[in-house]
């Protein structure tokens, strides 16, 4: 494995040693190549050792996962680094891997939040070109964002000193995450508003 990724990340960087787009190419589909071979031998490993069933179709939903996102993302944004792409499926493959390893459990729920968080990127395309007024909300942006740590000082729970979140029904929610977006959204509103 690690000779794969040694090969791997040779490939991560030599790409920017050639000019022509057909042998930029054929290193993108042999980083894929990789990135899939690593994954298999991983999961082959994982299950040959646990002869556990669950690790296959978790195995063959990463699969359709990681083909369906470097498909999605070469059509929905034409002009995407496909060297981006195939490194965060290549991050996430290790992600799960390790994950898979140490809890399948939290692995399955890493899998979950991470296809939603995928969706959701490819789906910002679209919510730009439909709503634009979205530059205009900066009223909203900042209020959602004080009320979201407001949220957080009434609800939050203290964890290694700092109270960053909550739980609800078992699943931990930090607002301050989502206020991080909200604040880039209202400074982006903020400089448009400001060049007008």
């Amino acid at each position: 494995m690690i000779i794969l990724i040694t090969m791997y990340t040779y490939l991560c960087f030599s790409i920017f040693g050639y000019q022509d787009p057909d042998r930029k190419k054929s290193m993108l589909r042999r980083q894929n190549v990789l990135m899939y071979m690593i994954h298999i031998i991983a999961f082959l490993v994982m299950y040959l050792e646990t002869e556990d069933i669950k690790l296959l179709a978790f195995y063959l939903m990463q699969v359709v996962l990681f083909g369906a996102t470097i498909l999605l993302y070469t059509i929905i944004y034409p002009k995407v680094s496909r060297l981006v792409v195939n490194n965060l499926c290549m991050l996430l493959c290790i992600g799960l891997i390790m994950l898979t390893r140490l809890n399948y459990t939290n692995a399955v729920k890493q899998f979950v939040i991470a296809a939603g968080a995928i969706a959701i990127s490819l789906a910002v395309p679209v919510i730009i070109r439909k709503f634009k007024k979205l530059a205009e909300w900066r009223k909203l942006y900042a209020a959602a964002g004080i009320v979201s740590l407001a949220v957080v000082v009434v609800l939050g729970q203290v964890s290694y000193g700092a109270k960053l979140g909550f739980t609800i029904a078992g699943i931990n929610i930090q607002p301050s995450e989502l206020v991080k977006i909200i604040f880039v959204f209202f400074v982006a509103s903020s400089f448009k508003m400001s060049l007008e």
